[in-house]
């Protein structure tokens, strides 16, 4: 697929000069393309193990279509979740998608615990609720905006019912089988069934 974005990265291992697996990155360019026409502005982040011979993390971002499903954008290989490698694939994407400033986009992550209240008044009964029941876990929560993280003080710039990271979850499911085989097989496996997902 003439501009599709595929990057490794390898090293060299000082007991032996051959290079080794380090990271990969793939978003295809229909996935590009078909995430700027047809997609909602909310980009899905997750992250799970692989359970082949080479243990490393699998990372994804997946969008939401028109029709509310599962749109998988762009998938790494890394050697291990940490903030280094969550910001060389989040610059890769964010270079792909011509994010820039992130403006008008919602990003869900499965770190945080979103709460799904619909209006101020019930979100005020929650916490109130929640402070009542235990202090530390309410103090804590309090410590970040609810702006960020609960539906009801969402912005209308990019509005949206939902506040789960079920997509992503869904996504890692549906490679499961292929996340048991060594890192070239998998991405092979991947592959062709994103490419028979794009063709359907």
């Amino acid at each position: 697929m003439p501009k599709s974005t595929i990057k490794m990265v390898v090293q060299r291992v000082i007991t032996d000069s051959l290079p080794h697996f380090k990271r990969y990155y793939v978003c295809f360019d229909a996935l590009k393309r078909g995430w700027k026409v047809g997609c909602r502005s909310l980009i899905g982040l997750d992250g799970c193990f692989l359970k082949g011979p080479f243990k490393s993390e699998f990372l994804t971002v997946v969008g939401r279509d028109a029709n509310n499903q599962m749109f998988p954008i762009a998938w790494a290989v890394v050697e291990v979740e940490c903030t280094d490698s969550w910001t060389w694939f989040l610059s890769l994407l964010s270079t792909d998608l011509g994010l820039q400033d992130g403006y008008g986009y919602t990003i869900i992550r499965n770190q945080q615990e979103i709460v799904k209240c619909m209006t101020e008044r019930e979100w005020e009964d929650l916490c109130s609720t929640l402070e009542k029941k235990d202090k530390d876990a309410y103090d804590n929560l309090m410590k970040k905006s609810p702006k960020i993280w609960t539906r009801a003080f969402f912005r209308t710039t990019c509005k949206s019912d939902i506040v789960d990271n079920n997509l992503c979850k869904a996504f890692n499911s549906s490679i499961v089988k292929a996340r048991f085989k060594s890192n070239i097989r998998m991405l092979e496996d991947i592959r062709t069934k994103m490419m028979t997902r794009i063709v359907q």
